[in-house]
């Protein structure tokens, strides 16, 4: 039997595993799989970073991680940060779940017990921003920073409806958002763009939204960049169609591309969304640490 520490957000999403939480424990201790639990609950933020940085991994044979993008990536930054190899396992809380639905993590009770019981782990990519890092986009610019704008109320009463809200509310402002960007791959190729937004990301789900980086892969050693272009809101819906076709990265209002180090740079006042997390302004440098950590999967 097993080990476990439980790192909880009381008030993440809507808050439906945090109430089955004695249920799911119950059934870990009845079914022999775990025998001893420790329970940690976050009340601000970076407690769950600060909170794997200072517990001893031989303690404990698997971190369960109970929370949204957010909480997921105070955890992972943790456990990276002090070099920390025990698998995690991801109990999704949040409002959207972008990294815990590429992987279709459960979140049933007798599916978790079933992950745990079966203990497979994949060895998956970190980004890392300046000093900081994250398991799923690090983005700017039209409709960036959506995800930390929305207040904690609306989160829980609405859902994934609060950022659609926030979103149609500011629509004006936020299509007339355009960026000069000067980005540098790998230390050699530059390229300079006017932009509506960006994103760098290691999977393929950003705010809810499936495929968008078609060739992301969190086992690649590699970030991926994805670049709306400055175009007029005629161009926007049609970049819409060609996503709901499913052929959007081949638009000629999007620019691609993969690399390992990812510098950003520009003269306007732009805010880096980290995981759902309000950031950093530019410029920022990004980098992948390959392979890094050991996440409990189906």
């Amino acid at each position: 039997m097993k080990r476990c520490l439980f790192i909880v957000n009381p008030s993440a999403g809507q808050r439906s595993i945090q109430n089955n939480l004695d249920k799911l424990i119950g059934q870990l201790i009845l079914k022999q799989l775990v025998n001893h639990v420790d329970i940690f609950y976050t009340s601000k933020k970076d407690d769950g970073y600060y909170k794997v940085l200072k517990c001893d991994e031989k303690n404990y044979d698997f971190i369960t991680v109970v929370g949204g993008d957010g909480t997921i990536n105070e955890v992972v930054s943790g456990m990276v940060e002090s070099h920390k190899t025990i698998p995690l396992c991801i109990l999704a809380a949040g409002t959207v779940n972008d990294f815990a639905n590429y992987l279709n993590l459960p979140t049933e009770t007798n599916a978790v017990c079933d992950l745990i019981n079966n203990f497979h782990t994949v060895c998956c990519d970190v980004g890392k921003i300046d000093n900081r890092y994250f398991m799923n986009v690090a983005a700017g610019g039209m409709f960036s920073d959506v995800s930390f704008s929305v207040s904690k109320t609306d989160k829980k009463r609405l859902g994934p409806l609060a950022y659609y809200l926030n979103g149609l509310a500011n629509l004006p402002s936020q299509l007339n958002t355009n960026i000069d960007l000067k980005i540098i791959l790998d230390d050699v190729n530059v390229i300079e763009e006017s932009a509506k937004m960006f994103m760098i990301t290691n999977t393929n789900r950003v705010g809810g939204f499936e495929n968008i980086i078609p060739l992301a892969d969190i086992q690649d050693g590699l970030l991926d960049l994805i670049i709306i272009k400055k175009c007029s809101v005629t161009d926007l819906v049609a970049l819409s169609k060609d996503y709901l076709l499913k052929k959007h990265a081949r638009s000629p209002f999007i620019a691609y591309f993969q690399a390992k180090k990812i510098e950003i740079y520009s003269k306007q006042d732009v805010i880096i969304d980290i995981d759902g997390e309000q950031g950093s302004l530019l410029p920022v440098t990004i980098e992948v640490v390959n392979k890094t950590i050991n996440i409990l999967i189906p």
